[in-house]
């Protein structure tokens, strides 16, 4: 007859089995649990992965697709407009209208729109985006005000065609901010005549001939969402005081000019294009006044503000 020890002993050995079994029946669905995560967590990787993949691939695409033209689905911080052109004048007035002659030459080798650029891009801290937008004259010709009549005048709006003119102009861009770069206008002196943009002034007078070379640029900056001009300045040497304030202390014209000897003045209009001293002087106080100008206009001071621009 067995004793109890035996008996103890004979029933304990189905129970440690039974733990044992079921012991190794979790470790082997721990093991099969593992390996579907595994393989779960990999799947989504891979797919991960490709969908980056694809997303950058569109980007590429999409990128590739825009090289080469003006529009950017992107957004910029500024988009910036040169509509100076690359035009010299030769201009001669004198105490009669017959004296009077004017002479446009191109002058596309002086490199004066890239250098506006340039300096544009400078004056911008790095990091904001900047859009070069390319301009075309030909799609938008000069407003002829000889048209208009009395009732036009009195009427005109001429912030809403600044607005639309700019829309147009910045078609297909998106940029908070637009810059343009035009060519400003200022009388000589106290006289009826003008001068435009780039060019040298042969002043036919009693006691002499007096010649300037100037260099007359203007910036407007534009709201990127109404189109609403923000800010807008001659660029000047002398930004502390206003081209009013020039005026009334003697200067000769609204913006930088500099007097230059009698023979500094072409013989012939075409020579101009190909003289490096009047490239050279236009090119110097064109970067001066924009390197003065411009830190006003997109800063918190406001610069002096003029309206004698096209």
């Amino acid at each position: 007859m067995p004793t109890r020890q035996a008996e103890g002993s004979s029933l304990a050995a189905p129970a440690n089995t039974v733990a044992s079994s079921i012991m190794a029946r979790l470790f082997v669905v721990t093991i099969i649990l593992w390996c579907f995560a595994t393989q779960a967590r990999a799947q989504i990787q891979l797919e991960t992965a490709g969908s980056a993949v694809k997303q950058a691939n569109g980007k590429t695409s999409t990128r590739r697709e825009a090289t080469g033209k003006p529009a950017s689905a992107d957004p910029c911080d500024f988009g910036v407009v040169v509509t100076t052109g690359d035009e010299f004048t030769l201009q001669t007035t004198g105490l009669t209208i017959f004296q009077y002659k004017k002479t446009v030459i191109p002058i596309p080798g002086w490199g004066l729109n890239d250098l506006i650029f340039a300096r544009i891009r400078a004056t911008i801290p790095a990091g904001v985006s900047v859009l070069r937008i390319p301009y075309n004259p030909a799609k938008f010709p000069p407003h002829d005000e000889s048209k208009d009549t009395l009732k036009d005048r009195l009427f005109r709006d001429l912030n809403a065609e600044l607005a639309e003119y700019m829309r147009q102009v910045a078609k297909g861009t998106n940029c908070r901010h637009y810059i343009q770069i035009l060519n400003s206008i200022s009388p000589i002196g106290s006289s009826n005549y003008t001068v435009r943009g780039f060019g040298i002034l042969n002043q036919d007078v009693v006691l002499g001939r007096r010649i300037f070379l100037y260099a007359l640029a203007f910036i407007r900056i534009f709201d990127g969402r109404d189109f609403s001009v923000v800010r807008q300045s001659s660029a000047l040497i002398n930004v502390h005081h206003s081209l009013a304030v020039q005026r009334l202390l003697g200067r000769l014209l609204g913006g930088p000019y500099r007097e230059l000897p009698a023979e500094s003045f072409p013989t012939r209009p075409e020579d101009a294009a190909d003289n490096p001293v009047l490239r050279d002087s236009v090119r110097a106080m064109l970067t001066e006044s924009l390197d003065k100008t411009l830190p006003l206009m997109l800063g918190l001071q406001r610069a002096a503000r003029d309206s004698d621009a096209r």
